[in-house]
């Protein structure tokens, strides 16, 4: 399920600035990220956008969420907020003769619940997010762990994870219906809900008191529920990569 890889990746790839920013500072910058999609022949997605980064004693924002702290006491957290579903497909951005009959995937906005444990071991994530626009109705529940690696002014931070997506996401994004495999050629498809498996690196590098730039590279194995989708190709990895610099008012 490519789910949200493009929410979830560059959620995790802007917390690579959100890790340099301390409690009670605001931060503001720019990043770009280029997503490869899985479905057939389609171009690269270019993903420009600003970072705006608070973190409060009861808000927080990051990048493409924010929302509100419910309990948040020593390395525990429980956020409630909304999150930017960036995940969408434009059919005429494929190659493929078939793939660009097929209607286009829109973008749309989660709810989400999410808890965080972080201490001397690193940090464990969880999280679950649904649609609340009503393209797909889906859900997606995730978990990672990872852990920041100090060098002076350099952090690197790897990081390992897991993402489920119910069957009206995965039917939503690379289902193809009986309408459009009448119109396409493809076969009818309607796929289950499916586990992706999750890694990417964020580095950040503080410049000076202020500046700090941040790079990132995430990859996503894909359930067999998508790499079956005749809307697909057969690679079942998506890589995201991304770079960026913000600036903290202290």
């Amino acid at each position: 399920m490519k789910k949200t890889f493009v929410s979830g990746t560059v959620a995790l790839m802007l917390a690579a600035a959100a890790g340099a920013a301390a409690a009670g500072s605001f931060s503001l910058g720019a990043a770009t990220f280029v997503n490869f999609p899985v479905y057939k022949d389609a171009d690269p997605q270019w993903y420009p956008l600003p970072v705006v980064q608070y973190e409060g004693d009861h808000f927080y924002v990051n990048g493409i969420e924010g929302g509100a702290y419910l309990f948040k006491q020593g390395g525990h957290s429980l956020r409630l907020g909304v999150s930017w579903m960036p995940m969408y497909f434009k059919t005429d951005r494929s190659d493929n003769a078939a793939v660009r009959k097929l209607d286009d995937r829109k973008t749309s906005l989660a709810g989400m619940l999410s808890y965080q444990w972080a201490g001397n071991f690193g940090k464990i994530s969880a999280g679950i997010k649904a649609d609340v626009l009503g393209e797909s109705d889906g859900v997606l529940v995730g978990a990672d762990y990872s852990y920041d690696f100090r060098f002076s002014k350099l952090v690197v931070t790897p990081s390992i994870g897991v993402l489920w997506a119910n069957d009206k996401f995965n039917d939503y994004y690379f289902g193809i219906s009986k309408n459009e495999a009448a119109r396409s050629g493809l076969d009818e498809y309607h796929p289950d809900s499916g586990l992706a498996y999750t890694a990417g690196v964020k580095t950040s590098y503080a410049i000076d008191n202020h500046w700090v730039a941040f790079g990132t590279v995430g990859a996503m194995r894909l359930s067999d529920e998508v790499k079956d989708s005749p809307m697909t190709e057969s690679s079942a990895v998506n890589w995201t990569v991304g770079a960026g610099i913000m600036y903290r008012f202290d």
